[in-house]
């Protein structure tokens, strides 16, 4: 039923730094090069590329100072994986950045991460992720009716709460894909990773070939004043446009599971973020070019809008169909990764002993995905009795999930600049390309975002939701404390119960 590391170590082996060597259990490794690559853009392209861009055209409304944010979180976002790419090589475990933190700043800092992404970075990401689904489903259904290719309902558009109950099926659905099986998972994350980006370069390419660009429609380039408001509607767009490079670190839980992680995780990570990158930028081109400004900046379904230019309206459900399956894609992948972090800090004796089981059939972490789905389950209920709408709840979680995110991810990437010096003869199969310049480019990118986010909060025009970011932040972060010491009380007992037990063992 368990797996063991190996007969001699299993702690180490498995990356483990406390808990009972005797219950020591590690995920197989049966994911590959091209599994790795999907995760990691599977995993990034859901539903920011789709449901930010009226965001990031509000704040900089001119084409250039556009792509300069879709280009700049990208090349944040390369940075940011060159250097993960380097910690997961180095340290190939299940859990990824919690095990990275643990090791540069001690396990505090890893458990406080891990906390923040259980409470709300994974789990908030999941809640928007299938808010994201849901919008589009609705778009679609409507688009079916208006074109007449489904009768007309009552139901069309979908009601406040069947979209709420809409949302709970989608997770649970992939909830019961994830237990049953990694290899299941990863088929589902391969599928519509591939629809997406083929769905993405039929927005770039669509739009060029059926004569529907416009050159008026991509002025002015730039804007005419650069002056410090430019500056901080910039800042407010860098936050926007870190939702959709969000779940590049997705690839360092599942390390463990990866064949040859010394080299796939790295490919995964530089190929990936890449490919993210090209079919960002290209997408809005193909936007931008096809649709006035005026109208992208209005927009609540580009995607759906770009293809009715082109197509009609038997374009809209294309676009609609795109659009959902790309963000119950993202869905699944956060489903695959997260769990893999509690599950390592279990291992660790930091979360309860249940959560570090693998199921004896499908040698999945099963109680960690039920965990974390019914904890994703509980906040999207609140996001729907406290949101008008899905956007309105699909905002509120992000913002949430972009400033916690933020965060953690810059210690991570600081991480390889910290275990540099802690471990400096540790193996480094791979090593981050132009280091020390990419984590601090990274790292400084970082910091605009979370400054400009404390900045919004305590802003006179700041609505509920904003103010709330940053004491919401600080207060999961105060909970957390208290658990960890909760948890190493909890600890301590059991290292004490087996001493005790193996003295006794050993008495004549």
């Amino acid at each position: 039923m368990f797996h063991r590391a190996d007969h001699e170590n299993p702690l180490a082996s498995a990356g483990v730094t406390g808990g009972d060597p005797d219950r020591v259990q590690v995920l197989p490794r049966i994911l590959g090069p091209f599994d790795a690559v999907m995760i990691v853009v599977g995993s990034i392209i859901g539903s920011g590329i789709f449901l930010k861009v009226s965001n990031i055209d509000n704040q900089v409304p001119a084409l250039g100072a556009i792509l300069a944010v879709w280009l700049l979180g990208g090349l944040a976002t390369l940075c940011g994986s060159l250097s993960l790419a380097e910690l997961a090589a180095m340290l190939p475990h299940a859990g990824g950045p919690y095990v990275y933190l643990r090791e540069a700043y001690g396990r505090i800092t890893a458990f406080l991460w891990g906390w923040a992404e259980f409470s709300i970075i994974r789990t908030g990401s999941l809640g928007s992720l299938a808010c994201g689904t849901v919008i589009y489903f609705d778009k679609l259904l409507q688009s079916l009716e208006t074109t007449g290719l489904i009768p007309q309902s009552d139901l069309v558009p979908l009601p406040h709460a069947v979209q709420g109950l809409i949302t709970i099926l989608a997770v649970g659905s992939l909830t019961v894909i994830n237990v049953v099986g990694t290899r299941w998972s990863a088929r589902t994350q391969n599928i519509t990773t591939v629809i997406k980006v083929t769905f993405l370069l039929v927005l770039l390419l669509g739009p060029l070939f059926l004569g529907r660009w416009n050159t008026a429609h991509v002025q002015p380039l730039w804007p005419e004043e650069v002056t410090w408001d430019f500056f901080r509607a910039f800042g407010l767009a860098m936050v926007a446009v870190f939702w959709p490079y969000d779940g590049w670190i997705n690839i360092g839980p599942v390390a463990e599971e990866v064949r040859h992680p010394q080299r796939n995780v790295p490919l995964g990570l530089v190929v990936g973020v890449l490919i993210v990158t090209g079919v960002y930028v290209g997408a809005n081109v193909g936007y931008h070019f096809c649709l006035p400004l005026s109208q992208t900046r209005q927009s609540q379904a580009i995607a759906a809008d770009v293809f009715q230019a082109i197509l009609g309206p038997y374009g809209v459900p294309l676009a609609s169909a795109g659009v959902m399956i790309s963000m119950f894609g993202a869905l699944n992948s956060n489903l695959l990764a997260g769990p893999r972090i509690y599950f390592a800090m279990a291992r660790d004796g930091l979360f309860p002993r249940a959560i570090r089981q693998i199921h004896g059939r499908f040698q999945t972490p099963a109680n960690a995905i039920l965990a974390q789905s019914l904890w994703s389950l509980a906040q999207i209920g609140l996001a729907f009795a406290v949101a008008a709408n899905p956007k309105a709840a699909f905002d509120t979680l992000t913002d949430f999930v972009v400033l916690g995110g933020t965060v953690f991810y810059a210690l991570v990437v600081g991480a390889v600049i910290v275990l540099r010096w802690r471990m400096p003869q540790a193996a480094r199969p791979y090593r981050t390309w132009f280091y020390p310049l990419t984590p601090t480019i990274y790292l400084l990118t970082a910091l605009l975002v979370v400054g400009t986010s404390f900045l919004r909060t305590f802003a006179p025009d700041a609505d509920w939701s904003q103010r709330l970011q940053v004491p919401g932040v600080v207060a999961l972060l105060a909970i957390g404390l208290g658990l960890y010491a909760f948890f190493r009380r909890l600890e301590v007992r059991a290292a004490a119960a087996r001493h005790d037990g193996s003295a006794v063992g050993k008495a004549p």
